[in-house]
């Protein structure tokens, strides 16, 4: 669950693509499309339930590999390729929620084409979701001024070059242009209403979380050998969370959730975490973990009792301290005492380095 909301993870995975076929089961880096997102669910641990949306045999059981379930089957009439997302979505919520006996609160499309995708990209998209109250929310990249919109040409039916928007004759310099962003593919979250009610990808109130990391949408076999390319690059680039692992490997590096008050920062009264001074000693082990390879997510219940919006405060601290870490989350209950099966100390977390 992500702050009490049930999360259902989608991956829309048909088999019957035709400009790369069985594009879903191509490999980069050694792990197929679907493997990718099998990996990535498995570092986010607060998706309730991960399946595949497939008609094709050989992706189910791919899927399943990798950690994905496949426990319905996408019928005839949602498997061409002229159909759009929202029934395809529908179809997999109410299946689920017939099948589970629940009802889910955000429901999460993750498509294998999006190889580049971090978890957190993922966790800032549905944290955006709840903490805005928004219908939707979509990742997105910068465009490029030179394929701005008021910038394109189109060509009539007598092949008379003109420009796609007439207000381009206005732009002179590219100060004048707003900018503007297209779809990545890395992550849609949307809640339970918006897709059922509103049968909607892009609800009444929807917001998008911008990655000006390279990003790729494979439609082609020059974009899997892009996609590649980018993939290693990053994975040189001082990023533990990029390292790949072949197919059906064990997993060599763990995830770490990691409180912050009390751990890496100093406690407060009054909940006044202005005041909050960094444990430099218990940072020192956080960063070693980092850089082992190990994910680290900081989970907080800074705000939780209070209502008080404390992540612009705590970011910066994090960073000023110099906290390495992959994702921060808050909604952590307030609580006297955790009581937790996997719980060790700082001191057995060195183990790991």
């Amino acid at each position: 669950m992500y702050a009490q909301r049930k999360v259902l993870a989608v991956v829309p995975a048909r088999g019957g693509s035709k400009g790369v076929p069985l594009k879903n089961l191509r490999k980069i880096g050694g792990t197929s499309l679907v493997g990718h997102v099998g990996q990535l669910v498995r570092e986010l641990g607060w998706i309730d339930r991960a399946v595949v949306s497939t008609d094709h045999p050989e992706i189910a059981r791919t899927a399943e590999q990798v950690g994905l379930a496949a426990p319905f089957w996408r019928p005839a009439e949602l498997s061409g390729d002229r159909i759009g997302d929202i029934p395809v979505l529908q179809h997999a919520l109410q299946t689920m929620e017939s099948i589970d006996g629940c009802e889910y609160d955000i429901i999460l499309m993750l498509q294998p084409t999006s190889p580049l995708r971090l978890p957190d990209h993922v966790a800032a998209t549905v944290e955006k979701l709840v903490q805005g109250n928004f219908d939707a929310v979509w990742t997105v990249s910068p465009t490029d001024l030179k394929y701005h919109p008021l910038k394109q040409l189109a060509l009539d039916d007598d092949a008379m070059l003109g420009l796609w928007d007439q207000r381009g004759t206005d732009i002179i310099a590219r100060q004048q242009l707003k900018p503007v962003y297209h779809r990545n593919g890395a992550a849609y979250a949307l809640t339970r209403a918006c897709l059922l009610t509103q049968s909607a990808l892009m609800g009444a109130r929807s917001a998008a979380v911008v990655i000006d990391t390279p990003m790729l949408s494979i439609d082609s076999e020059d974009d899997l050998n892009q996609a590649e390319c980018l993939l290693n690059k990053q994975a040189s680039q001082h990023a533990p969370q990029l390292r790949v692992r072949q197919e059906g490997a064990a997993a060599p590096f763990k995830t770490f959730v990691v409180d912050i008050d009390g751990v890496l920062a100093s406690l407060v009264s009054n909940n006044d975490y202005t005041l909050s001074q960094p444990l430099q000693e218990n940072i020192a082990i956080i960063n070693r973990l980092h850089e082992a390879g190990h994910r680290i997510i900081l989970f907080t219940a800074r705000g939780s009792a209070t209502g008080i919006d404390w992540q612009d405060v705590t970011r910066k601290q994090m960073t000023d301290w110099n906290v390495r870490y992959h994702a921060l989350q808050f909604g952590k209950p307030a609580a006297d005492y955790y009581i937790d099966d996997r719980l060790i100390t700082l001191q057995e977390a060195l183990q790991h380095c």
